[in-house]
C-alpha cells in the first residue's frame, strides 16, 4: 500500500510541475462525472505553487471561457502548453451572498 501512496504522489509532483513549467497561475478543472477528478494531494501541490484551481466548470460554460480569455482547451497534460493559457489581470473568489462564492474575472484581453 506504502508503494502505490508513494507512486501517486510521484505522478501528481510531477503533473503539478509540468503545470507549473507552463507559467499557468490559475487553473480551470471541467466538472466530470467521476466524484473526486482532483485529488487533495494535488490541490494541495498546487496551492504551495501559488496556482488557483477552479474545478467543477460547467461543460457549457468551457467553450465561452475559452474565447472569453483567448485559452485554447486541453484535454490531457501532454497538451498542456504555453500557448494554449488564456490571459486575465484579475481572477478573485468574492462573496455573492450569505453563504455563496463567485469567481470573478477581469482584464480579459480585448
Amino acid at each position: 500500500m506504502d508503494r502505490i501512496l508513494k507512486e501517486e504522489r510521484k505522478y501528481i509532483v510531477n503533473l503539478v510541475k509540468r503545470i507549473v513549467a507552463t507559467g499557468c497561475n490559475v487553473l480551470l478543472i471541467q466538472k466530470s462525472i467521476l466524484r473526486d477528478a482532483v485529488n487533495e494531494l494535488a490541490l494541495h501541490f498546487l496551492a504551495k505553487k501559488n496556482i488557483m484551481v477552479i474545478k467543477d466548470v460547467e461543460r457549457n460554460d468551457v467553450d465561452f471561457i475559452c474565447k472569453t480569455i483567448n485559452a485554447i482547451p486541453v484535454p490531457h497534460i501532454d497538451q498542456f502548453t504555453k500557448d494554449k493559457l488564456g490571459g486575465a489581470e484579475l481572477v478573485e473568489e468574492v462573496s455573492a451572498g450569505s453563504d455563496k462564492k463567485v469567481i470573478k474575472v477581469t482584464g480579459c484581453p480585448a
